[in-house]
């Protein structure tokens, strides 16, 4: 039989070939084969498959796009992700080579139609010695049909170009022309029992052996669906610690079972000559090998990214932080917050004052660290509905999807319609205005501004009203906290804000809801034994997408009511001569000042000034700056520079926001503005969400964006294409609508 140079498909036993060829999964599971170890069986498309699908489709040059357009240290994980899903949509609507998907076809074919296949990743680079880069590419179980094990496959050769591939862009010297992955298709062997095994202590400790066991498929394991059983044994075969969840009543693995197991783990260890990693299932004379590969021990130093890649929680997890997040931990989060501004610092001794700026600090950092274990890695839901919908739909534009998420009832929207609804009474009561007017000239701040406005309210009952409404709005909507700055304090900007918005000609374009559309869609092409599944993904998709903004604010109100005691204590020690640049202060500086409060200490605390970072003078202005579209639209309009709290006060209606980034706390900014563009990159950053909610066109992701342009110049924002053109338009292309 003479063998082909470069097959496009082998059978598994026949994979035992070049690594570059099959990937190193493939490889492993063909070795054990073999060698007569039980491994399902199944056939693999080989990685000159995946470049004939690039080729074909031509889409190397989308892939650059994506992957170069910035270095991946300088992305934030919703840049990074953006740039995934275009590749992924390109992908699914891109077509498998007609003779290899015929041979897919035929090998498919050859079993009964209700088969249930595995379609796994299996990378030249994964599971080497080295690093098995574990989680980095996707794999699918229980897959059923022609149609839906090619969609599959197109998916795992996208995920070679994964957020999470991205991240190790450099490790990985991925490049759209010399990189590839194989896919490895297997029938399903589904046994009650199955689970992880280590042939030695992943963490280096010692040369113990480790075996997890869960009821049910060894991918709930893999994606912490279920929490294992798990073994602890030495190489005597001594057991020294067994753990049993309270889920089962029983031990998962008889005596007998666990020693066939350690023996089968034993054996392979053997055969790589290496302790291996292995994922099993079924016990006895059932057990069947799924994967095997090297252990590798954590050594990245990178714990940012290590981070980043527990940001994907399965939708198993999903649906219980939903759970966690929706029906527990908001609602104490915002009572909290409630509770807080109830209490003023006033009149407290100082030991009592300590007490309760302890008592908020210890609240402030335990929600800090509920928003980066739970609300972060809830932003997971927009994620997960975006691929959803995607996956199905095949949309041209990859950000359908958020049609169905836009419009929810989220905090920042609520306040920003108490601003519209100010700047509307302002309209329509000229002497209201002036008199406001004559206030803000008098240079009043803070506390005396608020008593100037309360007389004002004595005037009549429209006064009376409005000045009710802006205080409702301080002390509801702005008891929050932005960069050591609590907007509540500041009413004078508020208020100019709300009389730049009173000046608009026009409201913002209101934005057609088209939801029923696109729900009309994503039903259509699930089908209906789907509804509800589609239903449950999209509710957690819309739920994450309102907690993406209200999380932050509500956090900013804790924090706000934290900086309110900390700023009295600091007052109180720089009148005692003990504390010098009290404006300098900051939550970081909460345990000096607690501390000097509760001592008779004659040390004086000095504030150290933040660190300023230094940036080179660009001598040059741009023509063009290219940035990521996040809202669509064309305006043209002046600049404006947000860079600090400062800088609020300074814009005008109809400029367009520069800025590094909009946070929640700052939103209702985006009211006074025709456009938005932002250092910080993603459709899910808070501008995107906000800026399309208003129909407002906004481009982020541009590099030094703050440097580049300057206040006053005209600026252009093409929110469709991702470009902001610096400089009277020139072309009609370059006009705004």
């Amino acid at each position: 039989m003479v063998k082909i140079k470069n097959p496009r498909i082998l059978p598994l036993i026949e994979a035992d070939i070049d690594v570059k060829m099959v990937g190193a999964k493939t490889k492993n599971l063909a070795i054990l084969l073999n060698k007569n170890i039980p491994v399902p069986e199944g056939f693999c498309i080989t990685t000159p498959g995946y470049k004939d699908f690039i080729e074909l489709n031509n889409l190397s040059p989308t892939i650059d796009m994506e992957i170069y357009k910035k270095e991946p240290k300088d992305m934030r994980w919703e840049e990074i992700w953006d740039a995934s899903l275009r590749i992924r949509s390109a992908f699914l609507k891109s077509q498998i080579p007609l003779v290899l998907e015929k041979e897919v076809i035929k090998h498919i074919k050859s079993y009964p139609n209700s088969t249930k296949f595995s379609v796994r990743s299996s990378s030249p680079l994964e599971d080497s010695k080295k690093n098995s880069y574990a989680g980095i590419h996707e794999s699918y179980v229980n897959v059923v049909g022609i149609e839906e094990i090619l969609k599959s496959i197109k998916l795992v050769w996208a995920s070679l170009w994964s957020d999470r591939a991205i991240l190790y862009r450099d490790e990985m010297e991925l490049d759209s022309i010399n990189s590839s992955i194989a896919v490895l298709i297997q029938v399903m062997v589904e046994e009650e029992i199955s689970g992880l095994a280590f042939s030695h202590d992943p963490r280096g400790k010692d040369d113990n052996m480790i075996i997890e066991a869960i009821e049910g498929l060894c991918s709930e394991l893999v994606d912490n669906e279920k929490e294992p059983e798990k073994w602890v044994i030495n190489r005597e075969r001594e057991i020294l610690s067994h753990k049993r969840p309270d889920t089962y009543k029983n031990t998962l693995l008889k005596s007998d079972e666990l020693k066939n197991l350690l023996d089968k783990i034993i054996n392979l260890e053997k055969i790589f000559n290496f302790p291996v990693d292995v994922e099993w299932t079924g016990t006895g004379r059932d057990l069947t090998i799924l994967q095997s590969r090297p252990i590798t021990s954590f050594t990245d130093d990178d714990l940012d990214r290590q981070w980043y890649l527990t940001l994907t929680p399965s939708f198993v997890n999903l649906k219980k932080l939903a759970d966690k997040v929706e029906n527990q931990l908001i609602g104490q989060l915002e009572n909290e917050g409630i509770q807080l501004s109830r209490e003023e610092p006033y009149g407290l001794s100082k030991k009592e004052l300590a007490f309760q700026i302890k008592k908020r600090a210890d609240i402030y950092f335990k929600w800090k660290k509920i928003y980066w274990d739970d609300f972060i890695p809830f932003a997971h839901g927009i994620r997960n509905f975006g691929t959803y919908y995607n996956d199905l739909v095949k949309p041209d534009n990859p950000y359908e999807f958020m049609e169905l998420l836009k419009d929810e009832d989220i905090l920042a929207t609520r306040r920003n319609k108490k601003f519209q609804k100010l700047a509307l009474i302002l309209n329509t009561s000229p002497l209201l205005k002036e008199k406001l007017d004559e206030i803000l000239k008098n240079g009043l701040t803070g506390p005396e501004f608020i008593r100037a406005l309360k007389e004002i309210g004595n005037i009549n009952e429209d006064f009376f009203e409005f000045i009710n409404q802006f205080l409702d709005l301080l002390t509801n909507h702005l008891d929050i906290s932005y960069e050591n700055t609590s907007l509540q304090d500041h009413p004078e900007v508020i208020l100019k804000n709300i009389q730049e918005l009173a000046m608009r000609k026009k409201s913002p374009p209101s934005v057609k809801d088209s939801k029923k559309k696109y729900l009309n869609k994503l039903y259509q092409a699930a089908g209906d034994s789907r509804i509800k599944e589609v239903d449950e993904v999209l509710r957690i998709g819309r739920l994450s997408w309102k907690l993406r903004d209200d999380d932050n604010i509500l956090l900013g109100r804790v924090e706000n009511q934290f900086l309110k005691f900390l700023k009295h204590g600091a007052e109180i020690l720089e009148n005692e001569k003990r504390l010098k640049n009290r404006e300098k202060l900051s939550i970081d500086d909460w345990e000096d000042i607690y501390s000097a409060l509760i001592t008779d200490s004659t040390s004086i605390i000095v504030l150290e000034t933040s660190d300023e970072s230094i940036t080179a003078e660009i001598d040059f202005k741009p023509r063009q700056l290219v940035g990521q579209p996040s809202s669509p639209g064309i305006v043209t309009g002046k600049a404006r520079i947000i860079k600090s709290f400062a800088d609020f006060s300074t814009l005008k209606s109809g400029e367009i926001i520069i800025c590094d980034a909009i946070q929640p706390q700052m939103t209702f900014l985006v009211a006074l503005a025709v456009g938005i563009v932002e250092r910080r990159g993603g459709m899910l950053v808070h501008s995107s969400i906000i800026a399309r909610e208003m129909g407002i066109p906004a481009v982020n992701g541009v590099s030094d964006a703050t440097e580049l342009i300057k206040n006053g110049d005209l600026v252009t924002v093409n929110g469709y294409l991702g470009l902001v053109v610096i400089g009277k338009p020139e072309f009609d292309r370059e006009h705004s609508n």
